[in-house]
């Protein structure tokens, strides 16, 4: 008998409830922890589509979608897959003078929170801000760490992106 199932007969046996007390106990004990599973991309389409979110599957198997109004990537990653990826875009080009003050918001935010990374890419198109949460898989997850996983990488980037959305002049229409 454990040490809890003693502690409660003890606390029970002073309560006329004790029957139920002891019933409600022993069924909180007897439920097993989840087990961690493989992650597959069909298995993060799954837990995705559950949450009621819509996303499309790409040719390369990651997912994408908008996220208030924000351009994301979900993926395994990495050799053997075994790296969720939760990447977000921008959706807007920094202008080539304020490219040194969303340098600085970058670097603020990397020093001063632990998720998403945030960088800056630029390509021919001109420079555009990121963010990632990276998380290795491998051993597997379980389907809350999964979901934990996905929306700490589409809520922290969302967070970001609108922080440094208010910071910058709106964004001229072609």
């Amino acid at each position: 008998m454990s040490w809890v199932q003693r502690f409660v007969r003890r606390r029970a046996a002073a309560r006329p409830d004790a029957r139920e007390m002891l019933t409600r106990a022993n069924s909180l004990l007897r439920r097993r922890p989840e087990n961690a599973s493989p992650v597959t991309s069909r298995r993060l389409r799954e837990i995705v589509t559950a949450r009621g979110y819509h996303v499309r599957v790409e040719p390369d198997a990651s997912l994408t979608g908008l996220w208030d109004g924000y351009p994301f990537r979900l993926r395994l990653a990495g050799e053997g897959q075994h790296n969720l990826s939760v990447l977000g875009t921008w959706g807007r080009t920094v202008p080539d003078e304020l490219r040194g003050a969303v340098a600085q918001a970058v670097n603020d935010w990397n020093r001063d929170k632990i998720w998403p990374t945030v960088f800056t890419v630029t390509d021919p198109t001109g420079t555009t801000v990121r963010t990632e949460v990276h998380a290795d898989v491998g051993a597997g997850a379980t389907d809350r760490q999964l979901v934990e996983l996905v929306e700490a990488g589409l809520t922290a980037g969302v967070q970001f992106f609108q922080a440094l959305g208010g910071s910058m002049p709106a964004a001229e229409e072609p």
